[in-house]
C-alpha cells in the first residue's frame, strides 16, 4: 500500500508544476511551505509521522472516517494523497464513491475525465464487483481540473479503497520559435 502511494506521489510530482492562487486542501493553502502545511493539517488530523519531505496523517475526509492522508513535497511543491479505509461491500462502496463525486461535481462542475466501467467478464450488478476491483477489472475514476491549476483525481484502488490525489499543475509554455534563415540551410 505504501509503495502504491509513493509511486503515485512520484508520478504526480514529475508533472511540470507551479504555485497556484487559492488552491486549498481541507481549507489549507497548497501555496504554503511544507512545514506550515503540515503544521496546519496536524490541527485537523492525527499526525502519524513526518520527515523533511513526507508527512502521514489519519483523519476524516469528504465524509469518510479514518483515512490515511499523505503529504509529499519536492522543490517546495505539494502533493496530497488520501486513502479511505478498505470496503467490504460493493453497494456501500459504490454509494459512497458516487456521493463524493456528485459533491465534487456540484462544487467544481463536470469532471474533465470520467470513467465508470468494468472489464469482461465482470459488470456492475454481477455480484463479483469486489473481485473485479481486486483483479483490476474495475475503472472508477474521475478527474477535475480546477481553475487550470489543481488536478484532483478520485479513483477506486485495487485494495478496495477510495483514493484522492491533489496536485498543482501548470500548462507548459509554448516553445520559443526561432527564425530560420533559409540561406543557411
Amino acid at each position: 500500500m505504501k509503495r502504491v502511494i509513493i509511486a503515485i506521489i512520484c508520478s504526480f510530482l514529475t508533472f511540470s508544476t507551479s504555485i497556484a492562487n487559492n488552491v486549498k486542501f481541507m481549507g489549507i493553502s497548497m501555496e504554503a511551505p511544507f512545514s506550515e502545511f503540515v503544521s496546519e493539517l496536524s490541527s485537523k488530523c492525527e499526525i502519524v509521522g513526518v520527515n523533511s519531505s513526507v508527512a502521514m496523517f489519519n483523519g476524516d475526509f469528504a465524509g469518510l472516517k479514518n483515512c490515511s492522508i499523505l503529504v509529499g513535497t519536492t522543490d517546495g511543491l505539494l502533493l496530497v494523497m488520501v486513502v479511505s479505509q478498505e470496503y467490504k461491500s460493493w453497494q456501500q462502496f459504490k454509494s459512497d464513491y458516487l456521493a463524493i463525486t456528485d459533491a465534487y461535481e456540484k462544487k467544481y462542475g463536470a469532471p474533465s475525465r470520467k470513467e465508470l466501467s468494468f472489464k469482461s467478464p465482470y459488470y456492475d450488478g454481477d455480484g463479483y464487483e469486489m473481485t473485479a476491483i481486486k483483479n483490476e477489472k474495475c475503472n472508477y475514476t474521475m478527474s477535475y481540473l480546477i481553475d487550470d491549476t489543481l488536478l484532483v483525481t478520485i479513483f477506486i484502488g485495487k485494495d478496495s479503497t477510495i483514493n484522492f490525489a491533489y496536485a498543482i499543475i501548470k500548462k507548459e509554455k509554448e516553445p520559443t520559435k526561432i527564425e530560420v534563415n533559409t540561406d543557411d540551410i
